[in-house]
């Protein structure tokens, strides 16, 4: 994955991670039948969770990095397909390492289970226009809206920005808000503190995990015409939660 010299540029991959509880609904899919690149665990993801690296300092906080430890107890829970959709990532798919022991699968939700598989940006850091492993660093900073297209193109999910047009529809594939919802998990149980049945509260949880960071992208953006934006169309941020104040702003 990119070095930690290019990590702002996932600076808008923001996923919410309860800390107090996960609730879960469906799945995460990116199209296993069409997958053309491997997903390679957080290992493959070396400058994020790097330390110091603020994506992944982020991550390392949220129970999202230990669902499937902290949630699947019984070894029923741990090979059930509808537990494995959301508590763990690229169920059944194309995996390059850190597959579990106990099947197809890796443990927790990891980074590519909201962002895509892995091994597509890898190659584009590696081989972008098959120049070598600096002209994709030359790109990003002589054309940052480009190089932010060449690894959407390559699988990058950005929650608001393109697959999803608000970051709490992806959210809501394993959440939910309403304690009516016929398909919430029926183990979910309730709230320890309130006694009610839990849901998660989108705008509480989005302020704790709010991963952005401001970028060269934010900054192009900005001085962007209403022309060119329809031109980066796919590209450019479409949920209003993006015009609120990123978290690691500076």
């Amino acid at each position: 994955m990119f070095g930690c010299d290019l990590r702002r540029f996932f600076m808008k991959c923001v996923v919410i991670s309860l800390t107090s509880f996960v609730i879960f609904q469906s799945n995460q899919s990116f199209g296993a039948e069409k997958q053309m690149w491997a997903y390679v665990g957080n290992a493959g993801c070396k400058c994020h969770m790097s330390k110091g690296c603020f994506e992944g300092e982020e991550y390392k906080e949220r129970l999202h990095s230990h669902t499937f430890k902290e949630r699947l107890k019984t070894d029923e829970e741990k090979s059930n397909p509808e537990c494995l959709k959301c508590h763990a990532t690229a169920l059944d798919m194309k995996i390059k390492k850190d597959k579990s022991k106990l099947g197809n699968f890796i443990e927790d939700v990891a980074c590519e289970a909201c962002h895509g598989p892995g091994e597509g940006y890898e190659d584009v850091k590696k081989n972008y226009n098959k120049k070598g492993k600096d002209a994709f660093k030359e790109l990003l900073e002589k054309d940052p809206m480009t190089a932010r297209k060449v690894q959407y193109d390559a699988g990058l999910v950005v929650a608001g920005i393109n697959k999803y047009k608000t970051i709490k529809e992806q959210c809501l594939e394993c959440h939910w808000e309403d304690a009516n919802d016929k398909k919430k998990c029926p183990k979910a149980g309730n709230d320890e503190k309130t006694g009610k049945p839990k849901v998660m509260d989108f705008k509480e949880y989005f302020k704790k995990d709010d991963h952005r960071d401001n970028d060269r992208v934010d900054d192009v953006l900005a001085k962007m015409s209403d022309e060119d934006k329809k031109k980066w169309n796919g590209y450019i941020e479409q949920d209003p939660l993006f015009k609120t104040k990123p978290s690691n702003a500076h």
